[in-house]
C-alpha cells in the first residue's frame, strides 16, 4: 500500500486540507501525518516544534494557542496557489479522513519528553468524540513514552514504533506495548532486517521513499506500506 507523506508533500504544503485533497485524488487510501499539541491543548496537524519552515509566523508551536495558529499563512511558503492555506485541528481532519473513506498514519509529534502524556490524553479524547474506526488507524511514534502511554490509555488502537536506527534490541523492549508495526527509514533497511520484522509478526512500514524504481525490491522484503512525497507516481506501479 502507498500511504501520502504529510499528504502529498510534493504536490502541496505538508500537513494540510490541499495537501489531503491532492493525496486522495492520487488514488492513496492511506496519508501520513502529525499531530502535535497548541498551546490551549488542542491537537493540530503540524509536524516542526516551530511554525518558521511552514507558514508567515515564527515561534514554537506549543507557545501559540489554536486560533493564533489558525490566522497564519500555511501555504504560501510552498507556492502562490496555496495561500491562506491554514493549519488545521486533528478533529476536522478526522472528519475529513472517514468522509472519503481514508486510513491514517497519524505520528504522534513528540519534540520533548513532557510533551508524550499531554498530547495522547487530548488525542484519546478526539478519538473517542469523532468515532474514528480503529481499523483505519496507526497511532505511530519515535517516542516510546508515547507509545508507552497509548498502549495505557486507547489499548484498542494499533501503534507502530518509528526509529532511524536498526530497531531489532528496541522491539525486545517495547514487547509489553504489543505493537502492530515498525516504521523505518528506507535507507536503513536491508532484507534480513526485513525478514527479522515480518517473521516477528510486526507489519513493516517504511519512509520517505521517492525513487518508484525501488518499490519492488522493498516489496519483495515484505514491506507493507511505502510512505512517499509523490503518491500520484507510486500508486500506480
Amino acid at each position: 500500500m502507498i500511504a501520502g507523506h504529510r499528504g502529498a508533500a510534493s504536490l502541496a504544503p505538508e500537513n494540510t486540507l490541499s495537501g489531503f485533497k491532492k493525496a486522495l485524488q492520487s488514488g492513496a487510501k492511506w496519508i501520513e501525518l502529525d499531530t502535535q499539541l497548541s498551546a490551549d491543548k488542542t491537537p493540530i496537524i503540524f509536524h516542526d516544534e516551530t511554525v518558521n519552515r511552514c507558514t508567515n509566523g515564527e515561534g514554537l508551536v506549543a507557545d501559540l494557542t489554536f486560533s493564533q495558529l489558525q490566522a497564519l499563512d500555511a501555504g504560501s511558503w510552498f507556492s502562490d496557489a496555496f495561500i491562506g492555506e491554514q493549519i488545521i485541528s486533528l478533529e476536522h481532519t478526522l472528519l475529513f479522513f472517514m468522509e472519503n473513506d481514508l486510513s491514517m498514519n497519524l505520528e504522534i509529534k513528540i519534540h520533548h519528553p513532557h510533551q508524550a502524556e499531554p498530547l495522547v490524553n487530548e488525542i484519546a479524547k478526539v478519538l473517542t468524540n469523532v468515532n474514528f474506526p480503529n481499523e483505519k488507524l496507526i497511532l505511530s511514534s519515535f517516542s516510546e513514552l508515547a507509545l508507552a502511554h497509548c498502549h495505557q490509555v486507547i489499548p484498542d488502537i494499533r501503534l507502530g514504533y518509528i526509529t532511524e536506527h536498526n530497531p531489532l534490541a528496541t522491539l525486545e523492549k517495547l514487547k509489553p506495548l504489543n505493537l502492530y508495526s515498525v516504521h523505518l527509514d528506507h535507507k536503513i533497511l536491508d532484507k534480513t532486517m526485513a525478514k527479522t520484522i515480518t517473521d516477528a509478526g510486526l507489519k513493516l512500514v517504511i519512509w520517505t521513499l521517492n525513487d518508484v524504481t525501488q518499490a519492488d525490491k522493498f516489496r519483495s522484503w515484505g514491506v507493507d506500506i511505502i510512505i512517499t512525497d509523490k503518491p500520484d507516481v507510486f500508486v500506480n506501479t
